[in-house]
């Protein structure tokens, strides 16, 4: 199995540290890996493995304030209830205007919040 190295360009010294850190890092636990029992390198390789990816992976995510900010799209919202409540008012008079009351109200709060925000 070949292994794969990158090859950091010259104009980027910072690139180099990292990948210089991330190798140093990578020895340091290949070492320790190889101090276990042949039974017990497996399970400390994957271990190791699902660490790195738990705590890479978390500070990917986008911040929870970003995304509850933009969570509904009452317009949108609208849009679907009006599409549904149109042919459910036919059939089931009750429920289908309720859920067009529903969706004009959706409608008007979405135009406003347009507005607000401009």
């Amino acid at each position: 199995m070949a292994e794969e190295r990158r090859t950091p360009e010259a104009g980027a010294p910072r690139q180099q540290e990292l990948d210089s850190e991330v190798e140093d890092l990578t020895r340091r636990i290949a070492d320790v890996i190889n101090t276990a029992g042949a039974e017990q390198r497996q399970d400390l390789r994957e271990y190791a493995l699902g660490l790195l990816k738990e705590e890479t992976e978390v500070q990917d995510e986008p911040a929870p304030a970003s995304r509850s900010r933009r969570s509904t799209n009452p317009l949108g919202m609208a849009v679907l209830l009006g599409v549904v409540a149109v042919p459910l008012a036919l059939l089931f008079a009750p429920v289908g205007l309720t859920l067009l009351a529903v969706a004009a109200v959706l409608g008007v709060w979405g135009v406003v919040a347009i507005l607000v925000r401009r």
